[in-house]
């Protein structure tokens, strides 16, 4: 973490870091990263690059937050947040109400670097759009497949977790290695102090772009609602729902081909039940932070819904947020153009046995929650 840190500072000639958590988590993290993820030496580079680029671009952002402090007296951000489990149609919700013209998300190339970078002139982040297209022609290079699991393009927008990322406090390490003392060590600590540092974040990338509203999305949120509660207390926040015998498998294979990318000693099985016992728990906390904050504004939306009349959902979504949407049409096509395709020639095939699971043990698991939810197994025909 020391090494990092140093040669972050030495690239961008910066110091100063402001109070929000960074340097136990990363020491952490660096520690699970070399006990337990058996990277490969390509995997070493990939895992150093991505912390150093993290400490880089907090540097950045913490000395224009310094320089301008008038970025963190503007009001809180109106936010859409969508907070469902990973593959409940999270991606293309987000992406829909994104399209509304009024909107801010951050985009896939944004989140890589929030923060303008040396001679970039104000206004114009042309650099940085650059480095995203880079970035998405490198995946695809590196893992073709990727975009039938999950569908990457910089100018689209992406996961907030990215800007979560910037305190080391968020479920992205967890996803992309294998750091099982890193994973339990974030479900011990308060994830408060990373969650009022992405307010920061985005009223910073406000005040470059300004938006009338927010639109984020990342499971992660599921886990940490009370936080959400707590650090966005006007946010509308939005529950995917989806029969979690769909989304199990797909979400194990979506992890597996992450951390593929820097270790030869993937362990399907492992992973699987890593996510399947970590998606319990996102969904049992976010019933109780609803539970322990019933004035909360929650929309729950049924994904076979969502997906059979996607204008309704999201004419729905703006009446009960009360506010309108500029332009519903376009949400809609918007919705219906992204919706899923194979990607050159490729489609996404997995299947609970692949990772050593049954039909009856992921029901098992989500018990309560289809209790809760009964309508998912009711259409689960039509998933």
């Amino acid at each position: 973490p020391d090494r990092l840190l140093l040669s972050a500072r030495k690239d961008t000639g910066l110091h100063n870091l402001s109070d929000a958590p960074l340097m136990e988590p990363l020491g952490r993290l660096c520690a699970a990263l070399n006990a337990e993820a058996l990277l490969s030496p390509f995997g070493r580079i990939v895992q150093g690059t991505r912390l150093k680029t993290l400490i880089v671009n907090r540097l950045r952002l913490d000395d224009l937050m310094r320089r301008h402090p008038e970025i963190l007296r503007q009001p809180d951000p109106e936010i859409l947040l969508i907070a469902g489990l990973a593959r409940t149609g999270t991606t293309l919700l987000h992406r829909s109400l994104a399209s509304d013209p009024n909107a801010r998300s951050a985009a896939s190339w944004e989140t890589l670097n929030p923060a303008p970078i040396p001679r970039e002139k104000p206004g114009h982040p042309t650099k940085r759009q650059k480095r995203g297209k880079q970035a998405q022609r490198m995946m695809g290079w590196l893992a073709p497949d990727f975009a039938a699991v999950h569908p990457v393009d910089a100018n689209q927008p992406e996961e907030d977790i990215l800007l979560l990322d910037l305190t080391m406090i968020s479920q992205t390490a967890e996803a992309v290695s294998w750091v099982p003392s890193y994973s339990a060590w974030l479900e011990t600590i308060d994830h408060r102090p990373a969650y009022a540092y992405l307010r920061d974040v985005l009223k910073t990338l406000n005040w470059l772009r300004p938006g009338t509203h927010w639109v984020l999305k990342t499971p992660n949120h599921a886990e940490q609602l009370a936080a959400v509660f707590d650090i966005f207390p006007r946010a509308t926040v939005l529950m995917t729902h989806r029969d979690p015998v769909k989304t199990v498998a797909s979400c194990a294979s979506l992890m597996a081909h992450t951390v593929g990318l820097s270790t030869d000693a993937v362990d399907p099985e492992a992973i699987a039940r890593h996510w399947l016992r970590k998606s319990v728990r996102m969904a049992d906390r976010a019933k109780a932070a609803r539970a322990a904050n019933p004035n909360r504004k929650v929309i729950d939306i049924d994904y076979n819904s969502l997906i059979a009349d996607p204008g309704r959902v999201i004419d729905d979504i703006y009446a009960l947020h009360g506010a309108p949407l500029t332009d519903t049409g376009a949400a809609s096509a918007t919705y219906a153009a992204l919706q899923p395709k194979p990607a050159a020639g490729k489609t996404h095939a997995y299947a609970l046995s692949d990772f050593g699971l049954t039909e009856n043990e992921v029901r098992s698991a989500f018990s309560t929650y289809l209790a809760d939810h009964p309508e998912l197994e009711r259409t689960a025909a039509h998933g």
